[in-house]
């Protein structure tokens, strides 16, 4: 199941600036295991804002809630998820791609 998962982050002013750096290392490194495990697919950064665009590809429902409340900044994100599917226009895409048409 592909899920687009918007996250916003929210710095708190109460904690210290080392620890703060510890943290989004953390994250980074969350992250990248993620990627190399192909569950997320995609990470985009959203212009003007302190806030990425995932797309995740999970089993479930509870996969991705497993993997989104394992972040290491999960307190501090303002997260909405939304379940995608595939677009006509994506698969006769991928036709075209395959020289189908």
């Amino acid at each position: 199941m592909l899920f687009l998962v918007d996250i916003q982050v929210r710095k708190p002013e109460t904690l210290d600036a080392d620890a703060w750096e510890a943290l989004t290392q953390a994250e980074s490194n969350y992250g990248m295991e993620a990627r190399r495990s192909g569950k997320q697919l995609h990470v985009w950064r959203k212009a003007g804002a302190y806030a990425t665009l995932a797309v995740w590809d999970v089993e479930d429902n509870d996969e991705l809630h497993t993997l989104i409340s394992g972040l290491p900044l999960f307190q501090y994100l303002d997260i909405t998820v939304t379940p995608l599917v595939v677009h006509p226009s994506t698969v006769r895409w991928e036709q075209i791609q395959a020289g189908g048409e």
